[in-house]
Protein backbone atom coordinates (compact mmCIF):
# COMPACT_ATOMS: atom_id res chain seq x y z
CA UNK A 1 0.00 0.00 0.00
CA UNK A 2 1.64 3.09 -1.14
CA UNK A 3 0.43 6.26 0.66
CA UNK A 4 2.58 9.18 -0.84
CA UNK A 5 2.04 12.32 1.24
CA UNK A 6 1.13 14.17 -2.29
CA UNK A 7 -2.33 11.86 -2.74
CA UNK A 8 -3.26 12.15 1.21
CA UNK A 9 -5.77 15.30 1.69
CA UNK A 10 -7.46 15.42 5.11
CA UNK A 11 -10.45 17.66 5.91
CA UNK A 12 -9.92 20.32 8.39
CA UNK A 13 -13.74 21.97 9.14
CA UNK A 14 -13.24 25.60 9.41
CA UNK A 15 -15.34 26.52 12.29
CA UNK A 16 -16.41 29.90 12.14
CA UNK A 17 -17.99 31.51 15.50
CA UNK A 18 -19.68 34.65 15.80
CA UNK A 19 -17.81 35.29 19.06
CA UNK A 20 -14.75 34.87 20.22
CA UNK A 21 -14.32 32.97 23.67
CA UNK A 22 -11.94 31.97 25.90
CA UNK A 23 -10.67 28.55 26.51
CA UNK A 24 -12.85 26.49 28.52
CA UNK A 25 -14.74 23.20 27.66
CA UNK A 26 -17.98 21.92 28.90
CA UNK A 27 -18.09 18.28 30.37
CA UNK A 28 -18.84 16.16 28.69
CA UNK A 29 -21.18 13.06 29.60
CA UNK A 30 -22.17 9.59 28.11
CA UNK A 31 -25.56 10.27 26.60
CA UNK A 32 -26.06 6.60 27.66
CA UNK A 33 -27.48 5.52 30.88
CA UNK A 34 -25.60 2.58 32.40
CA UNK A 35 -29.09 0.49 33.49
CA UNK A 36 -29.68 -0.83 30.03
CA UNK A 37 -32.75 -2.99 29.56
CA UNK A 38 -32.35 -4.95 26.47
CA UNK A 39 -33.86 -8.21 24.46
CA UNK A 40 -32.12 -11.00 25.00
CA UNK A 41 -32.10 -14.05 22.44
CA UNK A 42 -31.32 -17.42 23.69
CA UNK A 43 -30.02 -19.01 20.67
CA UNK A 44 -29.96 -23.05 20.53
CA UNK A 45 -26.21 -23.33 20.36
CA UNK A 46 -26.15 -21.67 23.52
CA UNK A 47 -25.27 -18.05 22.81
CA UNK A 48 -26.98 -14.94 23.93
CA UNK A 49 -27.23 -12.01 22.22
CA UNK A 50 -28.45 -8.96 24.22
CA UNK A 51 -29.96 -5.89 22.26
CA UNK A 52 -33.02 -4.74 19.89
CA UNK A 53 -35.61 -6.82 18.37
CA UNK A 54 -36.00 -4.49 15.35
CA UNK A 55 -38.33 -6.68 13.15
CA UNK A 56 -40.25 -10.02 13.97
CA UNK A 57 -41.65 -12.30 11.58
CA UNK A 58 -43.89 -15.61 11.13
CA UNK A 59 -39.91 -17.45 10.46
CA UNK A 60 -37.11 -15.14 12.05
CA UNK A 61 -36.14 -11.69 13.65
CA UNK A 62 -34.05 -8.97 12.35
CA UNK A 63 -31.72 -7.85 15.84
CA UNK A 64 -29.32 -5.42 16.52
CA UNK A 65 -26.83 -6.86 18.68
CA UNK A 66 -25.38 -4.42 21.12
CA UNK A 67 -21.91 -4.59 22.88
CA UNK A 68 -20.91 -2.22 24.96
CA UNK A 69 -18.18 -2.00 28.12
CA UNK A 70 -16.45 0.24 30.01
CA UNK A 71 -13.25 1.80 27.86
CA UNK A 72 -14.27 -0.03 24.84
CA UNK A 73 -16.16 1.43 21.96
CA UNK A 74 -19.91 0.69 21.48
CA UNK A 75 -20.89 -1.92 18.74
CA UNK A 76 -23.59 -2.50 16.89
CA UNK A 77 -23.99 -5.97 14.77
CA UNK A 78 -27.53 -5.78 13.00
CA UNK A 79 -28.50 -9.57 12.28
CA UNK A 80 -31.27 -11.91 10.64
CA UNK A 81 -32.24 -14.51 13.38
CA UNK A 82 -34.13 -17.45 12.03
CA UNK A 83 -36.54 -18.29 14.49
CA UNK A 84 -35.53 -21.96 14.17
CA UNK A 85 -32.33 -21.30 15.53
CA UNK A 86 -33.71 -19.72 18.70
CA UNK A 87 -34.47 -21.43 21.98
CA UNK A 88 -36.31 -18.36 23.84
CA UNK A 89 -36.45 -15.00 23.78
CA UNK A 90 -36.93 -12.54 26.70
CA UNK A 91 -38.43 -9.62 25.92
CA UNK A 92 -38.45 -5.79 27.11
CA UNK A 93 -41.27 -3.60 26.33
CA UNK A 94 -42.61 -1.35 23.59
CA UNK A 95 -41.38 1.61 25.56
CA UNK A 96 -38.43 -0.01 26.44
CA UNK A 97 -37.64 -0.73 23.51
CA UNK A 98 -38.28 2.89 22.44
CA UNK A 99 -36.28 3.96 25.24
CA UNK A 100 -33.20 1.81 24.14
CA UNK A 101 -33.61 3.02 20.82
CA UNK A 102 -33.46 6.37 21.55
CA UNK A 103 -30.70 5.86 23.57
CA UNK A 104 -29.00 4.49 20.54
CA UNK A 105 -29.63 7.28 18.10
CA UNK A 106 -28.40 9.83 21.09
CA UNK A 107 -24.71 8.25 20.22
CA UNK A 108 -25.10 9.47 16.90
CA UNK A 109 -26.95 12.71 16.92
CA UNK A 110 -25.11 14.56 14.14
CA UNK A 111 -23.48 11.64 12.49
CA UNK A 112 -20.44 11.54 14.65
CA UNK A 113 -20.87 7.95 16.01
CA UNK A 114 -17.89 6.50 14.70
CA UNK A 115 -16.00 9.66 16.21
CA UNK A 116 -17.50 9.16 19.51
CA UNK A 117 -16.36 5.06 19.54
CA UNK A 118 -13.08 6.40 18.92
CA UNK A 119 -12.96 9.10 21.68
CA UNK A 120 -14.57 6.72 24.22
CA UNK A 121 -11.72 3.62 24.15
CA UNK A 122 -8.80 3.93 26.53
CA UNK A 123 -5.25 3.82 25.01
CA UNK A 124 -2.43 3.77 27.72
CA UNK A 125 1.14 4.57 26.69
CA UNK A 126 3.61 1.58 26.64
CA UNK A 127 7.57 0.59 25.25
CA UNK A 128 8.09 0.23 21.79
CA UNK A 129 11.13 -1.97 20.68
CA UNK A 130 12.87 -1.12 23.86
CA UNK A 131 12.27 2.41 23.94
CA UNK A 132 10.09 3.78 27.21
CA UNK A 133 6.49 5.49 26.23
CA UNK A 134 7.26 5.76 22.59
CA UNK A 135 3.97 3.32 21.30
CA UNK A 136 0.33 2.57 22.06
CA UNK A 137 -1.67 0.39 23.95
CA UNK A 138 -5.39 -1.06 23.66
CA UNK A 139 -6.40 -4.08 25.45
CA UNK A 140 -9.78 -5.95 24.80
CA UNK A 141 -10.99 -9.49 25.70
CA UNK A 142 -10.04 -11.03 22.45
CA UNK A 143 -7.22 -9.17 21.71
CA UNK A 144 -4.28 -6.25 22.71
CA UNK A 145 -3.01 -4.12 20.36
CA UNK A 146 0.15 -2.27 20.15
CA UNK A 147 1.59 0.57 18.18
CA UNK A 148 4.02 3.16 17.75
CA UNK A 149 1.78 4.69 14.59
CA UNK A 150 0.02 8.14 15.36
CA UNK A 151 -2.68 7.97 18.22
CA UNK A 152 -5.49 8.49 15.78
CA UNK A 153 -4.66 5.07 13.65
CA UNK A 154 -4.74 3.45 16.73
CA UNK A 155 -7.66 4.22 18.18
CA UNK A 156 -9.49 3.67 14.49
CA UNK A 157 -7.49 0.51 14.09
CA UNK A 158 -8.93 -0.94 17.53
CA UNK A 159 -12.65 0.56 16.87
CA UNK A 160 -12.56 -1.16 13.23
CA UNK A 161 -11.15 -4.58 15.49
CA UNK A 162 -13.59 -4.74 17.91
CA UNK A 163 -16.31 -4.77 15.67
CA UNK A 164 -14.87 -7.83 13.42
CA UNK A 165 -14.08 -9.84 16.69
CA UNK A 166 -18.12 -8.86 17.91
CA UNK A 167 -18.76 -10.39 14.51
CA UNK A 168 -16.72 -13.28 14.98
CA UNK A 169 -18.54 -13.45 18.42
CA UNK A 170 -21.88 -13.76 17.04
CA UNK A 171 -21.00 -16.31 14.56
CA UNK A 172 -19.34 -18.51 16.54
CA UNK A 173 -19.57 -17.89 19.80
CA UNK A 174 -16.70 -17.88 22.17
CA UNK A 175 -16.75 -21.07 24.52
CA UNK A 176 -13.31 -22.04 25.65
CA UNK A 177 -12.41 -20.75 29.25
CA UNK A 178 -8.71 -21.36 28.37
CA UNK A 179 -8.30 -18.73 25.77
CA UNK A 180 -5.85 -15.63 25.64
CA UNK A 181 -5.70 -12.90 23.72
CA UNK A 182 -4.12 -12.34 20.68
CA UNK A 183 -1.01 -10.00 20.67
CA UNK A 184 -1.48 -7.52 17.13
CA UNK A 185 1.50 -5.56 16.53
CA UNK A 186 0.78 -2.79 13.72
CA UNK A 187 3.93 -1.30 12.41
CA UNK A 188 3.05 1.90 11.01
CA UNK A 189 6.10 2.39 8.47
CA UNK A 190 6.57 -1.26 6.00
CA UNK A 191 10.52 -0.33 5.70
CA UNK A 192 10.36 -0.99 9.95
CA UNK A 193 8.60 -4.06 9.75
CA UNK A 194 10.77 -5.60 6.66
CA UNK A 195 13.67 -4.65 9.14
CA UNK A 196 12.05 -6.61 11.85
CA UNK A 197 11.33 -9.87 9.41
CA UNK A 198 15.25 -9.42 8.51
CA UNK A 199 16.38 -9.26 12.16
CA UNK A 200 14.50 -12.28 13.44
CA UNK A 201 15.98 -13.75 9.99
CA UNK A 202 11.84 -14.28 8.88
CA UNK A 203 11.72 -14.60 4.65
CA UNK A 204 7.91 -13.59 4.47
CA UNK A 205 6.47 -11.65 1.38
CA UNK A 206 2.84 -11.12 3.42
CA UNK A 207 2.47 -7.95 4.66
CA UNK A 208 0.51 -9.61 8.11
CA UNK A 209 1.07 -13.33 9.39
CA UNK A 210 -0.35 -14.83 12.66
CA UNK A 211 1.93 -16.80 15.03
CA UNK A 212 0.26 -19.11 16.62
CA UNK A 213 2.89 -20.60 18.78
CA UNK A 214 3.27 -17.28 20.39
CA UNK A 215 -0.24 -15.99 19.70
CA UNK A 216 0.28 -12.94 17.84
CA UNK A 217 -0.42 -10.93 14.16
CA UNK A 218 2.29 -9.08 13.54
CA UNK A 219 1.26 -6.29 10.65
CA UNK A 220 3.21 -4.19 8.02
CA UNK A 221 1.70 -1.07 7.09
CA UNK A 222 2.59 3.07 5.46
CA UNK A 223 -0.24 4.83 7.84
CA UNK A 224 2.67 6.44 9.43
CA UNK A 225 2.04 10.12 7.29
CA UNK A 226 -1.74 9.36 6.91
CA UNK A 227 -1.83 9.37 10.78
CA UNK A 228 0.00 12.19 11.49
CA UNK A 229 -2.43 14.14 9.23
CA UNK A 230 -5.42 12.77 10.84
CA UNK A 231 -3.99 13.16 14.77
CA UNK A 232 -3.42 17.12 13.67
CA UNK A 233 -7.13 17.55 12.38
CA UNK A 234 -8.35 15.28 15.49
CA UNK A 235 -6.81 17.58 17.46
CA UNK A 236 -8.27 20.76 15.41
CA UNK A 237 -11.50 19.29 15.81
CA UNK A 238 -11.50 18.75 19.44
CA UNK A 239 -10.42 22.53 19.54
CA UNK A 240 -13.09 23.69 17.49
CA UNK A 241 -15.64 21.72 19.51
CA UNK A 242 -14.50 23.24 22.77
CA UNK A 243 -15.30 26.72 21.11
CA UNK A 244 -18.19 25.69 19.73
CA UNK A 245 -18.81 24.87 23.48
CA UNK A 246 -18.04 27.71 24.89
CA UNK A 247 -19.84 29.72 22.38
CA UNK A 248 -23.74 27.89 23.43
CA UNK A 249 -23.08 28.29 26.96
CA UNK A 250 -22.40 32.11 26.78
CA UNK A 251 -25.02 32.36 24.21
CA UNK A 252 -27.41 30.77 26.74
CA UNK A 253 -26.33 32.99 29.68
CA UNK A 254 -26.41 36.41 27.63
CA UNK A 255 -30.21 35.59 25.65
CA UNK A 256 -31.59 33.62 28.45
CA UNK A 257 -34.62 36.28 28.31
CA UNK A 258 -34.42 36.50 24.33
CA UNK A 259 -35.40 32.82 23.00
CA UNK A 260 -35.71 33.95 19.39
CA UNK A 261 -32.56 35.85 19.37
CA UNK A 262 -30.93 32.95 21.33
CA UNK A 263 -31.84 29.77 18.65
CA UNK A 264 -30.60 32.12 16.28
CA UNK A 265 -26.84 32.52 17.55
CA UNK A 266 -27.26 28.68 18.73
CA UNK A 267 -27.87 27.65 14.93
CA UNK A 268 -24.77 29.29 13.91
CA UNK A 269 -22.70 26.52 16.53
CA UNK A 270 -25.23 24.08 15.11
CA UNK A 271 -23.99 24.76 11.58
CA UNK A 272 -20.03 24.58 12.68
CA UNK A 273 -20.75 21.10 14.40
CA UNK A 274 -22.38 19.76 10.87
CA UNK A 275 -19.08 21.20 9.31
CA UNK A 276 -16.85 19.42 11.35
CA UNK A 277 -19.21 16.25 11.19
CA UNK A 278 -18.62 16.55 7.38
CA UNK A 279 -14.90 17.43 7.15
CA UNK A 280 -14.58 14.02 9.60
CA UNK A 281 -16.96 11.75 7.38
CA UNK A 282 -14.48 12.82 4.31
CA UNK A 283 -11.44 12.00 6.68
CA UNK A 284 -13.43 8.61 7.43
CA UNK A 285 -13.70 7.54 3.71
CA UNK A 286 -10.04 8.57 2.81
CA UNK A 287 -8.59 6.37 5.93
CA UNK A 288 -11.19 3.45 4.79
CA UNK A 289 -10.13 3.47 1.29
CA UNK A 290 -6.73 3.66 1.91
CA UNK A 291 -6.44 1.05 4.33
CA UNK A 292 -9.01 -1.82 3.03
CA UNK A 293 -6.73 -3.91 1.72
CA UNK A 294 -4.71 -3.69 5.06
CA UNK A 295 -7.64 -4.42 7.45
CA UNK A 296 -8.90 -7.08 4.70
CA UNK A 297 -5.76 -8.89 6.35
CA UNK A 298 -5.86 -7.88 9.68
CA UNK A 299 -9.62 -9.69 9.77
CA UNK A 300 -8.35 -12.41 7.78
CA UNK A 301 -5.38 -13.43 10.31
CA UNK A 302 -7.61 -12.17 13.33
CA UNK A 303 -10.22 -14.73 13.07
CA UNK A 304 -7.32 -17.44 12.54
CA UNK A 305 -6.39 -16.25 16.13
CA UNK A 306 -9.61 -16.05 17.16
CA UNK A 307 -11.18 -19.80 16.62
CA UNK A 308 -8.11 -20.98 17.84
CA UNK A 309 -8.18 -19.26 21.08
CA UNK A 310 -11.54 -18.97 22.36
CA UNK A 311 -14.09 -21.69 20.07
CA UNK A 312 -11.82 -24.42 18.33
CA UNK A 313 -8.38 -24.90 20.09
CA UNK A 314 -6.04 -27.73 18.96
CA UNK A 315 -6.54 -30.40 21.34
CA UNK A 316 -3.99 -30.93 24.41
CA UNK A 317 -5.64 -35.06 24.39
CA UNK A 318 -7.80 -37.59 22.70
CA UNK A 319 -10.94 -36.11 20.89
CA UNK A 320 -13.83 -37.42 23.10
CA UNK A 321 -17.78 -36.76 22.93
CA UNK A 322 -17.63 -34.76 26.06
CA UNK A 323 -14.34 -32.50 24.98
CA UNK A 324 -13.44 -29.93 22.59
CA UNK A 325 -14.20 -30.87 19.23
CA UNK A 326 -10.77 -29.99 17.87
CA UNK A 327 -10.07 -27.70 15.34
CA UNK A 328 -11.26 -26.55 11.93
CA UNK A 329 -9.90 -28.26 9.13
CA UNK A 330 -8.05 -26.08 6.92
CA UNK A 331 -9.98 -25.56 4.02
CA UNK A 332 -12.81 -24.26 6.46
CA UNK A 333 -10.62 -22.32 8.52
CA UNK A 334 -9.30 -20.43 5.65
CA UNK A 335 -13.06 -19.85 3.86
CA UNK A 336 -14.37 -18.66 6.95
CA UNK A 337 -11.67 -16.01 7.39
CA UNK A 338 -12.11 -14.90 3.67
CA UNK A 339 -15.70 -14.77 4.39
CA UNK A 340 -15.13 -12.63 7.20
CA UNK A 341 -11.69 -10.38 5.43
CA UNK A 342 -14.80 -8.90 3.49
CA UNK A 343 -16.32 -7.03 6.07
CA UNK A 344 -17.65 -3.52 5.61
CA UNK A 345 -18.43 -0.79 7.74
CA UNK A 346 -21.28 1.00 7.01
CA UNK A 347 -22.80 4.42 9.12
CA UNK A 348 -20.80 2.89 12.09
CA UNK A 349 -22.34 -0.96 11.79
CA UNK A 350 -20.31 -3.45 10.71
CA UNK A 351 -22.11 -5.70 7.89
CA UNK A 352 -21.15 -9.35 7.22
CA UNK A 353 -22.61 -11.45 4.73
CA UNK A 354 -22.28 -9.56 1.87
CA UNK A 355 -21.19 -11.32 -1.71
CA UNK A 356 -17.77 -10.67 -2.55
CA UNK A 357 -18.11 -9.67 -6.03
CA UNK A 358 -14.39 -10.70 -7.22
CA UNK A 359 -14.67 -14.08 -5.74
CA UNK A 360 -18.42 -14.69 -6.38
CA UNK A 361 -17.97 -13.94 -10.69
CA UNK A 362 -14.21 -16.11 -10.19
CA UNK A 363 -16.48 -18.64 -8.47
CA UNK A 364 -19.29 -18.82 -11.65
CA UNK A 365 -16.55 -18.45 -14.05
CA UNK A 366 -15.02 -22.10 -13.13
CA UNK A 367 -18.40 -23.32 -12.75
CA UNK A 368 -18.72 -22.15 -16.34
CA UNK A 369 -16.00 -23.66 -17.62
CA UNK A 370 -16.22 -26.87 -15.97
CA UNK A 371 -13.06 -26.17 -13.62
CA UNK A 372 -14.73 -26.17 -10.42
CA UNK A 373 -13.15 -27.83 -7.43
CA UNK A 374 -14.87 -31.19 -6.34
CA UNK A 375 -16.12 -31.11 -2.91
CA UNK A 376 -14.43 -34.03 -2.37
CA UNK A 377 -10.46 -32.31 -3.31
CA UNK A 378 -11.52 -29.60 -0.81
CA UNK A 379 -11.92 -32.10 1.73
CA UNK A 380 -9.15 -34.03 1.16
CA UNK A 381 -6.86 -30.96 0.85
CA UNK A 382 -4.09 -30.13 3.56
CA UNK A 383 -2.41 -27.08 4.04
CA UNK A 384 -0.40 -27.21 0.86
CA UNK A 385 -3.33 -26.27 -1.35
CA UNK A 386 -3.47 -23.03 0.77
CA UNK A 387 -0.05 -22.12 0.07
CA UNK A 388 1.17 -20.22 -3.20
CA UNK A 389 5.05 -20.85 -3.69
CA UNK A 390 5.49 -20.88 -7.27
CA UNK A 391 3.52 -19.58 -10.34
CA UNK A 392 2.05 -23.16 -11.36
CA UNK A 393 1.05 -23.08 -8.06
CA UNK A 394 -1.28 -20.18 -8.52
CA UNK A 395 -4.39 -21.90 -10.39
CA UNK A 396 -4.98 -24.76 -7.99
CA UNK A 397 -4.35 -22.46 -5.06
CA UNK A 398 -6.84 -19.91 -6.69
CA UNK A 399 -9.42 -22.96 -7.15
CA UNK A 400 -8.86 -24.38 -3.47
CA UNK A 401 -9.37 -20.77 -2.37
CA UNK A 402 -12.43 -20.27 -4.14
CA UNK A 403 -13.84 -23.56 -3.65
CA UNK A 404 -13.58 -23.23 0.59
CA UNK A 405 -14.65 -19.45 0.56
CA UNK A 406 -17.70 -21.05 -1.13
CA UNK A 407 -18.53 -24.06 0.81
CA UNK A 408 -17.84 -21.64 3.81
CA UNK A 409 -20.47 -18.86 3.11
CA UNK A 410 -23.09 -21.60 1.87
CA UNK A 411 -22.37 -23.18 5.20
CA UNK A 412 -22.71 -20.09 7.42
CA UNK A 413 -25.48 -18.06 5.82
CA UNK A 414 -27.44 -20.81 4.24
CA UNK A 415 -27.49 -23.72 5.72
CA UNK A 416 -26.92 -22.04 9.60
CA UNK A 417 -24.31 -24.66 10.65
CA UNK A 418 -22.22 -22.55 12.59
CA UNK A 419 -22.31 -23.30 16.42
CA UNK A 420 -24.33 -26.38 15.94
CA UNK A 421 -24.22 -29.50 17.55
CA UNK A 422 -23.60 -31.08 13.69
CA UNK A 423 -20.72 -29.08 13.58
CA UNK A 424 -18.69 -30.43 16.81
CA UNK A 425 -19.89 -33.77 15.78
CA UNK A 426 -18.48 -33.47 11.76
CA UNK A 427 -15.30 -31.88 13.55
CA UNK A 428 -14.71 -34.86 16.22
CA UNK A 429 -15.10 -36.98 13.41
CA UNK A 430 -12.35 -35.45 11.16
CA UNK A 431 -9.60 -34.96 13.71
CA UNK A 432 -10.16 -38.25 14.90
CA UNK A 433 -9.65 -38.96 11.31
CA UNK A 434 -12.60 -40.69 10.33
CA UNK A 435 -13.31 -40.61 6.88
CA UNK A 436 -14.06 -37.20 5.76
CA UNK A 437 -16.72 -36.92 3.24
CA UNK A 438 -19.03 -39.47 5.19
CA UNK A 439 -18.37 -36.88 7.94
CA UNK A 440 -19.62 -33.99 5.49
CA UNK A 441 -22.31 -35.93 4.24
CA UNK A 442 -23.62 -36.18 7.58
CA UNK A 443 -23.05 -32.50 8.69
CA UNK A 444 -24.94 -31.42 5.70
CA UNK A 445 -27.56 -34.43 5.55
CA UNK A 446 -27.51 -35.58 1.78
CA UNK A 447 -24.96 -36.75 -0.62
CA UNK A 448 -22.30 -34.79 -1.94
CA UNK A 449 -23.22 -34.92 -5.56
CA UNK A 450 -26.83 -32.96 -4.48
CA UNK A 451 -24.83 -30.67 -1.99
CA UNK A 452 -22.48 -29.95 -4.86
CA UNK A 453 -25.64 -29.12 -7.18
CA UNK A 454 -27.59 -26.93 -5.01
CA UNK A 455 -24.32 -25.14 -3.81
CA UNK A 456 -23.70 -24.20 -7.93
CA UNK A 457 -26.87 -23.15 -7.88
CA UNK A 458 -27.16 -20.99 -4.63
CA UNK A 459 -23.47 -18.82 -5.93
CA UNK A 460 -25.86 -17.95 -9.46
CA UNK A 461 -28.59 -17.28 -7.56
CA UNK A 462 -26.73 -14.40 -5.42
CA UNK A 463 -26.92 -10.68 -6.46
CA UNK A 464 -23.10 -9.61 -7.37
CA UNK A 465 -22.09 -7.45 -4.74
CA UNK A 466 -25.76 -8.75 -2.69
CA UNK A 467 -26.18 -9.95 0.56
CA UNK A 468 -25.84 -14.17 1.31
CA UNK A 469 -27.80 -13.92 4.14
CA UNK A 470 -31.21 -15.54 3.37
CA UNK A 471 -34.11 -13.20 4.11
CA UNK A 472 -36.60 -13.34 6.88
CA UNK A 473 -39.18 -12.01 5.11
Amino acid sequence: MNLARSTIRVFVAAVMLALPWGWLRAAETDPIARDWNFDVIRLKNGYILKGVILEETATGLRFQHVHRATGRPTVFLTASIRKADVDRVDKITEDQRESIKNRLKELDPRGEGERRRMESLTLERCDWNGKPKRGWRYDSDYFSLTSNAPEEIVRRSAVKLEQIYTAYASFLPPRYPGGKPTSIILYPAFDDYQKMLAERGWKLQNPAFFNPESNRIICGSNLLMLGDDLDATRLKHQENRAEIDKYEAEIRRLYKQQPAQMMRFLQVAEENRKRIAIAERHNDSIFDNATQRLFGILYHEAFHAYVSNFVFPAPGREINEQGPPGELPRWLNEGLAQVFETALVEAGELRVGHADKDRLLRSRELIRKGQWLPINELLGAGPRAFLVQHNDDRHASDRAYLASWAVSAYLTFDRRVLGTAKLDAFLRSVNRGDNAEEAFCQLVGQKLPQFEKELQSWLMKIPEGGSMIESIR
